[in-house]
């Protein structure tokens, strides 16, 4: 009786192990689509922080400073790669269909997970924003690589749309992930939106922008 029951199990565990398997072969492109959106998620948010403690001097604690920068640099070329991955393999997804035009052209497309913010429907303006967020990082990185000791105002300048990439970017998870369209997910992802803005606030407040004169 024992034998049989272990057969059973074993049977059952392998039959369910060859559907993962299936699952997994048929829709790894949104797998991986999924896992690139959450660390480059992951990053833009490690890349604000530690900008942010640069600037108020916070990270000067741990870091010094050329180990500071260094991080910085490092997280946003890990960034930069996360969201390539990202839009390339929207390309090859089987479930949800993406033209070239599409991932590289705001408000082309009309893709939503059918969600809401504040009871606005997001509907396509989630995918712009986030081709927008893209261009955003691009041109915030690659000023940054080429500009920030030979042009440092323009440098400068160019670095405030990190914080429209921010806002972008919570819209656009909220608008198009399948993940956090409800549930705790969603409840996690607009509580870091929240601490963001917080820390936002904290360095415009230490720029001298929010302050009366």
């Amino acid at each position: 009786m024992v034998g049989v029951m272990h057969g059973l199990v074993s049977g059952f565990a392998s039959s369910e192990a060859q559907i993962a398997a299936a699952r997994a072969a048929a829709s790894w492109q949104w797998y991986v689509i999924r896992a690139s959106g959450f660390t480059a998620a992951g990053l833009l948010f490690a890349l604000m922080v530690s900008g942010i403690g640069q600037v108020t001097g916070l990270m000067y604690r741990f870091l010094e400073p050329i180990k500071a920068w260094a991080l910085h640099k490092a997280l946003a070329i890990a960034l930069c790669g996360a969201i390539a991955v990202h839009a390339l393999l929207l390309l090859f997804d089987h479930f949800v269909r993406f033209s070239p035009v599409q991932v590289l052209v705001p408000f082309v497309s009309r893709y939503s997970n059918h969600t809401a913010l504040f009871g606005f429907g997001l509907g396509g303006i989630a995918v712009a924003l986030g081709i927008l967020a893209a261009y955003g990082v691009a041109i915030v990185v690659l000023s940054s690589l080429g500009w920030i000791e030979t042009k440092k105002g323009a440098w400068r300048l160019l670095h405030y749309t990190s914080y429209f990439v921010m806002v972008a970017v919570f819209v656009h998870a909220l608008g198009v992930g399948s993940d956090l369209k409800y549930g705790t997910f969603r409840i996690i992802w607009i509580a870091i939106g929240a601490v963001l803005l917080l820390a936002i606030i904290s360095r415009l407040w230490r720029a001298g922008t929010l302050r009366k004169d």
